[in-house]
């Protein structure tokens, strides 16, 4: 049993709060027989639901069967899914028997028992604090008995003030403190120790009922869940099953199990069969059977096209002009059926949607007729084309045919007149272009405007580029970017609105020491030396690069004079990025030199302080 001090109950020892508590005791058992009352209820009305699934299942296996005798005996997924529903129903019928037995043996009944000892231990905890209140009232009428007698006997003695009221005034003093401290321990024991127990064994019958009832609820849910668990995993796999269902496969085991009828289809294409001469009686048994019958008036053999003749009725070109004309109005008229019969198709889907299935019923009618009429113009036509192909053959073999004797008659005069043309094309002036303008006149233009305003324009870069404003990578397979024509800015489309001013470079000035300057600090070189030079130093770039050198083009000349020249003029100029015919720079203080130079370049006291020479 659980301390004084932990009990939720401790402070509700007044009185007046034990109606309270009774009145929540009453409800607390009135509600336990009502869920049990109602799970009871619950578990027949499950157990009658399980009785009706399974007569139901009974009855529909039964005109199942029928169904599995009038259908042919082919595989049908639709089928076997319509069996698989009623499986899983009757699983379903079995389960809710399993439940409505669990409610009734588990659930109801044992929570009526378990809670019945706690209604009789309810009662008697509200009894018995009656009676000790009870108690507790007598005592204190007599200890105000006792009071009034030992005020009495105090009067008494101030009245007379003899001994023997002096001696009744001292017994009616001791009765009274006796009785005095007898109630308060009374009083003491029943407000600390008594009350609080009996609202601690309230507590706990409250606690336990709790504990009832949750317990077969738990147990209820428990068995439901594991029910619809089940329940679940069993129509999913039905879902499954019906997703998988294909109609087209179902037709296709059911041509395959239909045996192939006798004789010739409805579809078979006929042949051209032209007609025999019957046989003469009178004809030599060797001849029919040879072919050739004793018959002079046998007509022309004809083949399986039209014949067109003087004494044919039929013309080329009024007949195939009527049957294309019939062919065009045929066409005409399929594209009307077909656009009504889209629109009825389209309000019928539209009514389906919305529920009107009434609406669909009745439009379902119509769009038959129009089917209907649309196929049969279709098969109209069909028949109309393939006559009208007849006389196209034929009309186009004629056309041909006049085509081929016009241009026979003509090739010199289209000859003639191509030629006229082409002569006239190329003496026709060209029309007039205004001159395109090379960069520096278009940036020119461009400056005429605001010269703080950019030009942008779409870029493509084929390198990893930058953007100048949030120096993030210009992303993308092609058109990356804006470039700016004029500052040669490098932006993306977000960041236009972001950029600075634009600046407009300054023209690039190559930096070129003058020819007196060199002359006065390289010694001359004579005519064969320099035409020597000139044929083997390369074109060095304007800007000096880091690419390796060609050895096969530095080739050293035999004149060892040209070697010592070339340094010392190479010892001059490294320190400026200059383009000059006939020497080659190397970035900051380095210079390359084939290696048959090392001797001469190697023996020189006069090199410059900073120079590296590599070979």
């Amino acid at each position: 049993m659980a301390s004084n001090s932990e009990s939720a109950l401790k402070d509700l020892i007044h009185p007046s709060y034990n109606e309270h508590l009774k009145s929540h005791n009453a409800v607390t058992f009135k509600l336990v027989k009502t869920v049990s009352d109602f799970t009871q209820q619950l578990g027949q009305m499950y157990e009658q639901h399980a009785e009706e699934l399974q007569m139901l299942v009974a009855n529909f296996r039964k005109r199942n069967t029928e169904l599995r005798k009038e259908r042919p005996a082919c595989p049908s997924s639709l089928f076997h899914t319509w069996e698989a529903l009623l499986q899983e129903v009757e699983i379903d019928s079995q389960a809710l028997g399993d439940i409505a037995s669990i409610l009734g043996r588990q659930v109801s009944r044992p929570m009526l028992e378990r809670s019945f000892y706690r209604k009789m231990q309810s009662r008697k905890v509200f009894t018995h604090r009656e009676s000790y209140e009870t108690i507790i009232a007598k005592t204190e009428e007599k200890l105000a008995k006792t009071r009034q007698e030992y005020k009495n006997a105090y009067l008494s003695y101030l009245a007379n003030p003899t001994t023997e009221s002096l001696s009744a005034y001292f017994n009616a003093h001791n009765a009274y403190v006796q009785q005095l401290h007898a109630t308060n321990g009374m009083m003491e024991e029943f407000g600390n120790t008594t009350l609080p127990s009996l609202l601690q064994e309230l507590e706990e019958i409250y606690t336990d009922l709790c504990s009832t009832v949750t317990d077969a609820v738990i147990q209820g849910a428990e068995i439901v869940s594991s029910r619809a668990l089940d329940q679940t995993k069993r129509y999913e796999t039905l879902v499954s099953q019906c997703r998988s269902v294909s109609g087209t496969l179902d037709l296709a085991h059911l041509s395959r199990s239909i045996p192939t009828p006798p004789g010739r289809g409805l579809i078979t294409r006929r042949v051209f069969v032209p007609p025999q001469p019957p046989p003469s009686p009178e004809a030599v048994d060797g001849d029919v059977a040879n072919g050739h019958p004793n018959n002079e008036n046998i007509p022309p053999p004809l083949k399986d096209e039209l014949v067109i003749d003087q004494l044919s009725a039929v013309q080329i070109k009024p007949s195939h002009d009527a049957l294309k004309k019939e062919s065009d109005d045929l066409k005409a008229q399929i594209r009307q059926i077909q656009d009504a019969l889209d629109t009825l198709l389209r309000i019928q889907q539209r009514s389906v949607e919305a529920s009107l299935y009434n609406k669909a019923n009745e439009l379902q009618e119509d769009i038959s007729m129009k089917r209907f009429d649309l196929r049969v113009a279709q098969i109209h036509l069909r028949a109309i084309n393939a006559q009208k192909e007849l006389f196209s053959s034929k009309l186009e073999g004629d056309t041909v045919a006049g085509r081929e004797r016009k241009m026979s008659a003509s090739s010199t005069a289209s000859m003639k007149n191509k030629w006229m043309k082409a002569f006239k094309s190329l003496k026709t002036p060209p029309p007039e272009e205004q001159p395109k303008k090379n960069g520096s006149a278009a940036t020119r233009e461009l400056l005429k405007g605001d010269p703080d305003a950019h030009n942008f324009q779409e870029n493509t870069y084929k390198k990893i580029t930058p953007c100048d404003v949030c120096s993030q990578i210009l992303r993308g397979h092609t058109r990356q970017g804006l470039k700016c024509r004029i500052c040669k800015m490098n932006i993306h489309y977000d960041c236009q609105k972001e950029a600075q001013k634009c600046q407009t470079k300054a023209k690039l000035l190559r930096r070129q020491k003058s020819t007196s300057e060199i002359e006065t600090r390289v010694p001359d070189m004579n005519a064969d030396e320099e035409s020597l030079a000139d044929g083997f130093m390369p074109t060095i770039n304007r800007r000096l690069s880091v690419k390796p050198i060609d050895l096969n083009r530095l080739s050293p000349p035999t004149n060892e004079a040209v070697h010592l020249g070339i340094f010392q003029m190479a010892c001059l100029i490294t320190t400026d990025n200059l383009r000059l015919n006939g020497y080659w720079l190397i970035i900051k203080w380095s210079a390359y030199f084939p290696v048959s130079a090392a001797p001469l370049i190697c023996g020189q006291d006069n090199l410059l302080d900073g120079v590296t020479i590599l070979f």
